[in-house]
């Protein structure tokens, strides 16, 4: 919108396209809106896991446990530190792992339980943090998808010794790429900025402290993600309205939509619905011109991470799950098509 172009036509008459003005004001904002000490902005969500885990010292030996239905960058982002991520099945009503499931595949070798906010919900993250506490675990927190979410009153991205958020096309604001770290632990905020500049202090510094990352965001990204932090609001309210327009008209057997652990205080980043068969739905809704998708391929069997592990909620997920088209552009008629797109194929099955 306009307000995006005001911003970035004033970094370019600036003349200044690394971090700057925008960058500092973007970490701030969200830094408060997520109840946060420390907020460290980078070029994807990816990167701010990988120096995340760096800076509290996670690295080869050490295990971190993730479910395996789940994005890829999570257990890459682990791989990526010399750790070995270890995965788990989730619960049902959830999607998101449990303390049941991290108990079943803990070690003496775990040193970090990695919450991943699956579409925007959460397991309960009091019990997990508890824990984490516990058992002098590294709680750390990809709450990507989960911006604004809310966990008993709580910003989901409170939690953990570190969250980590995702700017990227799909989330509920973008600046294209993008990503931040938030934490209260001063410490952490220190070696997360020396990784992240190369390894140095700050940029023009040229002593080398780590081996690091180049991993910064540009102006021109931040510009845009103050932009659209003003229309946040709209964009929620967008987002639980196509929800709950969707789960009005989504009724009849066998469609089941996904209830998300409050619609007040989680903000849907998909909206989710299970289905005897998902493929055979896929196929058809692609068929009549509409973006659908499923689940997350568990990371269990894929190829770069395949075992003989059995998880079999993960799986029962994966085969029965759609996500449905979920943009705050979505019009109503737009999503009565899909609903009634729907309810046709199980009227003829």
């Amino acid at each position: 919108g306009k307000e995006e172009l005001a911003n970035l036509k004033e970094v370019i008459d600036n003349n200044w396209l690394s971090e700057g003005k925008f960058v500092r004001e973007f970490e701030e904002k969200l830094r408060i809106s997520s109840n946060r000490n420390y907020a460290l902005a980078f070029n994807n969500c990816t990167a701010a896991l990988i120096t995340g885990m760096k800076s509290l010292g996670i690295g080869g030996g050490d295990e971190v446990i993730v479910q395996s239905l789940v994005h890829s960058a999570d257990p890459n982002a682990i791989s990526a530190t010399g750790a070995e991520p270890v995965f788990s099945d989730v619960n049902e009503k959830t999607l998101c792992l449990d303390i049941d499931s991290i108990k079943k595949v803990i070690t003496p070798n775990t040193k970090a339980i990695l919450h991943v906010a699956l579409y925007g919900n959460t397991s309960d993250l009091d019990e997990l943090e508890k824990f984490c506490n516990e058992n002098n675990l590294i709680f750390i927190n990809d709450c990507a998808p989960a911006l604004f979410g809310l966990f008993k009153n709580r910003p989901i991205a409170s939690y953990g010794d570190f969250s980590a958020l995702s700017f990227f096309a799909d989330k509920t604001i973008t600046t294209g790429e993008g990503g931040m770290l938030l934490t209260d632990l001063p410490s952490l905020l220190k070696e997360a900025n020396i990784y992240k500049h190369d390894g140095r202090k700050e940029r023009g510094v040229d002593l080398i402290e780590r081996k690091g990352f180049n991993y910064r965001l540009t102006e021109m990204q931040a510009a845009i993600g103050v932009a659209q932090l003003k229309k946040s609001e709209l964009f929620v309210k967008r987002k639980k309205e196509n929800f709950d327009l969707y789960r009005s008209l989504l009724t009849k057997d066998p469609v089941k939509v996904f209830h998300f652990n409050s619609l007040e205080e989680n903000i849907p980043h998909r909206n989710i619905i299970f289905v005897p068969n998902a493929k055979e739905l896929l196929e058809f809704l692609s068929e009549k011109g509409i973006g659908a998708r499923s689940l997350f391929m568990p990371m269990h069997s894929q190829p770069i991470y395949s075992s003989k592990q059995v998880f079999p909620i993960t799986e029962k997920l994966f085969n029965s799950g759609v996500c449905l088209p979920s943009a705050p552009s979505l019009t109503n008629k737009d999503i009565e098509y899909v609903c009634n797109t729907i309810n046709s194929f199980y009227s003829h099955s």
